[in-house]
């Protein structure tokens, strides 16, 4: 019976797998990864989750060796040492280089734009279509479809955990997730209602529910800015560490990728003074995606800081508005996805540093970037920009200008 679904009798019972055959750094990283399970009460189920990308170089008899190291880990568990050696371990020493972990490879959800173990940071416009792109990353993961235009190879289907502040479950984000054909048994979300209301705080003990089973291989929190207690001013750089160190420590535990989904503020600018209030959050962060509309309409997305790794080029998407049920008075019955349109010659910073776009023009690009809209002055009005610009702004884009229904209204589309 394999330990996929925990560890079974048959594999206790028998003699003890010969880890002599196992490359030595392999067995190294997955000791680690026992030992820091058995540090945070975790389960085998979530060490043979953990260590599914060094499954293929454990040899024949992978349930054996994983019940062996497992085991042994658990023998030494470092609970089950007296206090004070446990407080001795838990202060700062010297270290031999040589007794510190070995060179380990880069794991990576998404290589070169999302790692595994580390916090990603998707900052960009509200409204812009940056749900649309994570939605289209969980198709992949839930499936194991690749996505190699983004760095995501084949693989296993693998669990994700959402956390959802600003979109509805089930008008907005579960009909997204069905349209990308996302494996929804795949998928967990933490909320209190069972219509998915109800987001949590972090840091508190909601932590908890992060490390729940089954074990997440990507966890989205969007929008981020939302589950930070009020008590925190994420400005400064005390309390952004506050803020941000609970997720650093899901990632480093659970070997997930975590990806906090941010706003940026209306301001003209490099990448950096874009970011606003979550300047601080890209600083600790090990990855942060800039999600931004060029004059055509197109989401552009790419690294514009990168710990340990290449900034690649952005990727460039449309947003494609899809008839998925019949209309009606109240509903439309579209539901919105990203369509991959090809790469930029540029990456996300330079896109961003170089762009001279006053704040009604780009506004006006992602209001009309998902459809035809009707009312666009009066909502931009809404938003607290002049009415006269917004026009200004409409006659630079070359915006069309159609009328429909009965009584006849205004509807605006890009060109």
């Amino acid at each position: 019976m394999a330990l996929r679904g925990g560890p079974h009798e048959s594999v206790a019972n028998r003699p003890p797998a010969d880890l002599t055959t196992v490359n030595s750094t392999v067995l190294e990283h997955i000791r680690t990864v026992a030992q820091r399970l058995r540090n945070q009460d975790g389960y085998m189920s979530q060490f043979v989750e953990l260590t599914k990308p060094l499954h293929m170089y454990l040899g024949d008899d992978l349930d054996g060796v994983l019940d062996r190291v497992w085991r042994e880990t658990k023998a030494n568990n470092s609970k089950e040492r007296s206090v004070a050696e446990y407080a001795d371990s838990s202060r700062p020493r010297v270290w031999k280089a040589t007794e510190l972990e070995g060179s380990k490879p880069k794991i990576w959800l998404a290589k070169q734009r999302i790692p595994r173990a580390g916090v990603t940071v998707l900052v960009g416009d509200e409204g812009i279509g940056k749900s649309l792109l994570w939605v289209w990353i969980v198709g992949a993961v839930t499936t194991g479809k690749p996505l190699p235009e983004f760095g995501i190879p084949a693989r296993e289907s693998q669990h994700v955990r959402l956390v959802l502040t600003e979109d509805d479950w089930s008008t907005e984000v579960r009909p997204r997730l069905e349209l990308v054909g996302a494996d929804l048994d795949y998928v967990t979300v933490i909320a209190t209602a069972k219509d998915g209301s109800g987001a949590p705080v972090f840091p508190s003990d909601d932590m908890e529910l992060v490390y729940k089973d089954p074990v997440p291989a990507l966890v989205i929190v969007d929008a981020w800015l939302d589950t930070v207690p009020g008590s925190l001013n994420v400005q400064t750089p005390q309390d952004a560490r506050l803020a941000l160190h609970p997720w650093k420590d899901v990632a480093v535990h659970t070997g997930a990728a975590v990806v906090l989904m941010t706003h940026t503020n209306r301001a003209k600018g490099t990448a950096r003074e874009k970011y606003g209030i979550t300047g601080e959050l890209r600083k600790k962060a090990r990855m942060a995606l800039f999600a931004q509309r060029d004059e055509q309409g197109r989401l552009l997305v790419g690294p514009e800081k990168a710990n340990g790794t290449a900034i690649v080029a952005a990727s460039m998407f449309t947003i494609e508005v899809v008839q998925v049920r019949q209309a009606t008075d109240d509903d439309d019955g579209t539901v919105a996805r990203v369509k991959y349109l090809g790469q930029s010659d540029h990456n996300a910073a330079d896109l961003a540093d170089s762009s001279s776009m006053k704040p009604e023009h780009m506004w006006l690009i992602n209001h009309l970037g998902e459809g035809p809209r009707q009312n666009v002055v009066e909502r931009a009005v809404e938003e607290g920009f002049k009415a006269y610009k917004i026009r200004l702004a409409a006659k630079d884009l070359k915006v069309k200008f159609d009328r429909v229904g009965y009584p006849a209204v205004s509807e605006w589309s890009l060109p």
